[in-house]
Formats: C-alpha cells, sequence, structure tokens
C-alpha cells in the first residue's frame, strides 16, 4: 500500500489498496487506523477534500471496521 502525506493538522499519511479496499490513515498524534471495504471513490473524495480531518471525522471515522 503507497501511503501519501498530506499537509493537515491532524493527518500525516493515508493509503489505499484497491485490491484489497483496505485504507490506512496515520495521525500525527494517536495510532494508525486501518478501514477494510471502503469504496474506491470514496478514497478518491477523501483526497479531493478540503479538510481532510473533516472528511475524516464525518465518512469514515467509526465506519468500515476490519
Amino acid at each position: 500500500m503507497q501511503m501519501q502525506a498530506f499537509k493537515s493538522s491532524t493527518i500525516e499519511v493515508v493509503g489505499y489498496d484497491k485490491d484489497s479496499r483496505k485504507m490506512r490513515v496515520a495521525f500525527k498524534d494517536r495510532p494508525v487506523q486501518e478501514f477494510c471495504h471502503v469504496p474506491e471513490q470514496l478514497f478518491s473524495d477523501f483526497l479531493k477534500a478540503r479538510s481532510k480531518n473533516r472528511f475524516y471525522k464525518r465518512h469514515l471515522q467509526n465506519l468500515f471496521p476490519c
């Protein structure tokens, strides 16, 4: 899984594997979170989101458990 860095106050890097549909989010101040069965479009929308942290809280946090 290739990870991409972002300019964000809370999120350091994210990655997505489209074969397994797993997404990984590494934070600056807490452990890495992994999400399963994440639609590719949702990851794409995350990359386009103006606020990565806000998108994470609304569309990923506590969803898509592994």
